[in-house]
Parts: structure tokens; sequence; C-alpha cells
């Protein structure tokens, strides 16, 4: 159905559009900051389970551990095959090496999913401003 069809003006229609593709815009944006924010936490996930499936490498050595701020201290990895797993809320468990590495896994599938199901609705967005903007330039060629 056209705008004149419609009784919306070709003024109306233009704006409409715009509008429309504006929103689109700020919702395409808005996925992207949430896959990259997905993304980083993901690479976040996937050092530490790297650096755990080399725990039998560094135990009993000398490392530099974080305290926060970008701030280190040297310390010494303990030959204790335990470690604290944030769990969200704040709160840590206790694993064995080999069921946080386990656990880890679980959470970069989950949240690779996630990310997948971020680039699905992205894309969607991304299709709609096209078919707005080509809507936008017949109008606009008609005019």
């Amino acid at each position: 159905m056209s705008a004149q069809e419609s009784g919306e003006s070709l003024e109306e229609a233009v704006q409409n559009l715009q509008y429309m593709q504006q929103v689109y815009q700020n919702q395409y944006a808005t996925i992207s900051r949430e896959i990259n924010a997905v993304m980083d936490y993901i690479n976040e996930l996937n050092a530490a389970k790297a650096s755990m499936e080399k725990f039998d490498k560094i135990k009993d050595s000398k490392i530099l551990s974080p305290i926060g701020s970008s701030v280190f201290i040297n310390a010494k990895a303990a030959s204790e095959p335990n470690v604290l797993v944030g769990i969200g809320g704040g709160y840590l468990i206790e694993k064995e090496i080999a069921n946080a590495i386990e656990y880890l896994s679980s959470r970069i599938e989950m949240h690779t999913k996630s990310m997948q199901e971020l680039l699905k609705a992205r894309n969607k967005a991304e299709e709609a401003m096209f078919e707005i903007s080509t809507r936008l330039d017949k109008i606009l060629k008609r005019a």
C-alpha cells in the first residue's frame, strides 16, 4: 500500500520511514555493543581456561597475580589442585581444576550461543535498515 493510498502525505511517509530507520540503527548499535561485550567475556573465559590447562607447568612457580586496576603482585602458584571460580553475583566456589575447566567450557558454550542469537538479531536489524533505505530511495525518486 502506497503512502497516498493510506492517506499519508509524501512528507509524512518520508518522516515515518526516517524515524523507523533511526530506530533500527539504534537497535543495531546496541546489539553490536552487546556482541562486543559477550566476545570480550568469552575471550576472558578462554584465557582463564587456557591458564588452568597449563597449571601443571606453573604450579610452585612465581607468578604475577592481579589485585585490581592493572596492579599485580608477585605470588607463588600453589600446588593445590583447587581454584576459586566466580559463579556470578560476587560469589565464588572452590573447584578442582578439571571441574573448573569443564565449568568454564560450559560457560563459553552458553555465551557463544548467546552471541549467535545476538548476531541473528543484528542481521535482522540490518536487513530492516536496508529495506527502509530502499523504500525511502523509491519514494524520494518519485517526488
